[in-house]
């Protein structure tokens, strides 16, 4: 008899309709997985047209609503009362109950998490279950109490890369030792150059592009952890010297709680008279299809998993100019494929942009050298082969050691 495929459920507490770069590597998992192998079910708190797209795939999607004080964004919990935070965690162990009736009625073999959130909301359910939960770390470990759970209570916890895995919590990587290890994230190098290599000339058009400029990009989420208040404070003095730059921001707030950091960008834009210098765009689906139009990408993160939009900007032989920040520490090597800074530093940013300006051939280079880096390290479909490795082995109970320093299964 043929072995069914490994079930797993993805539990996803972030599904906003705009497709940041979690939900882009859930969605190649989702998409490349050998059906034969693995079965996916996803579960969400609401419905977004990502879910929409998740069905397209021919996916479960099954919406499993918590409590209003679970489902709450932006650390509003966490800024509560102690009373509060005892309610919030009843409320959460009322939720972990309504998700084990799933995990026990469909037969779930492998619970995915991809944040801290995701784990306390199923930890207890998968405990009930008897089933092996995988955390795959994709944010900036921040919580000593929440983050010591979540070691406790995952089966397998992966990591972008030995430098976040090894960062914040040594102690806890070498007492989970055996359960640690790393997985790399992975880009779909097909698609993007044929996204690069496409005519764009409409989108050109309607956004403005001029060749006579340098066409600067941002790419994500706006929220204060992005750092785009510093980007905008080396514009502010780039254009000084430089004034045929324009930044174009593809991207915006996606919770209520981030936009009166929006509203703060706009009014830094207005005091430092960079009206003509930035557009923003908001959230496009086209947004690779701009990155493609643009001279260089900036990404001055003050936190970061690793952050998916500088890996495509290299793909797609595009220079980078990023902060040293969780996996692009290892990726993008000051001066070699990219420039690198430290996060928040407004002066070495402001340096390395004039650079990148004044050099075109200093460009290609740059942008040559990184394609070359994701050609050697960063393809999908090596990535979703190790995940399935990883599920498979969960899910029959034989978990080998790994030793935390490769990112091979």
């Amino acid at each position: 008899m043929t072995p069914r495929p490994t079930r797993v459920l993805v539990y996803e507490p972030y599904p906003f309709g705009s497709e940041g770069g979690n939900l882009r590597t859930l969605k190649y998992l989702i998409e490349r997985a050998d059906p034969e192998h693995t079965e996916f079910l996803l579960v969400v708190p609401f419905e977004t047209p990502f879910t929409e797209r998740v069905r397209d795939l021919n996916v479960t999607c099954l919406v499993v609503a918590p409590p209003d004080r679970v489902n709450r964004y932006g650390g509003g919990a966490l800024r509560d009362t102690a009373f509060r935070r005892l309610q919030t965690a009843w409320d959460l162990l009322r939720h972990n109950l309504d998700l084990r009736k799933v995990i026990r009625h469909e037969r779930v073999d492998v619970v995915y998490a991809n944040c801290i959130r995701a784990v306390l909301c199923t930890m207890l359910g998968s405990l009930l279950t008897r089933t092996p939960v995988l955390w795959y770390v994709k944010g900036d470990l921040g919580n000593p109490f929440l983050d010591t759970l979540g070691f406790v209570a995952a089966s397998k916890i992966l990591f972008f890369c030995g430098t976040n895995r090894d960062d914040r919590y040594p102690f806890l990587v070498r007492v989970f030792a055996r359960k640690t290890g790393v997985l790399k994230i992975g880009i779909d190098l097909d698609a993007i150059t044929e996204i690069r290599h496409g005519d764009h000339g409409a989108l050109r058009r309607e956004l403005g592009i001029r060749p006579d400029e340098v066409n600067l990009i941002i790419l994500g989420q706006l929220y204060r952890p992005k750092g785009v208040h510093f980007l905008l404070e080396a514009l502010a003095r780039v254009v000084e010297r430089q004034p045929s730059v324009r930044l174009f921001i593809v991207g915006d707030h996606v919770i209520d709680e981030y936009q009166p950091y929006k509203e703060e960008l706009v009014a830094v834009i207005r005091e430092r008279g960079l009206e003509d210098h930035v557009v923003f765009t908001g959230w496009r689906a086209d947004a690779m299809e701009i990155l493609s139009l643009m001279d260089a990408l900036v990404h001055p993160s003050l936190s970061e998993g690793f952050g998916r939009a500088v890996l495509e900007a290299m793909a797609m032989a595009k220079p980078v100019c990023a902060s040293r920040v969780g996996g692009l520490r290892e990726t993008v090597r000051d001066g070699e494929n990219g420039f690198s800074f430290p996060p928040g530093d407004v002066d070495g940013l402001t340096e390395r942009l004039f650079k990148l300006i004044d050099d075109k051939d200093l460009r290609a280079r740059f942008g040559a050298a990184a394609r070359q880096t994701v050609e050697t390290d960063y393809l999908i479909d090596d990535k979703v082969q190790q995940f399935e490795g990883f599920v498979a082995r969960l899910a029959s109970g034989r978990d080998a050691p790994t030793s935390g320093g490769h990112d091979a299964p």
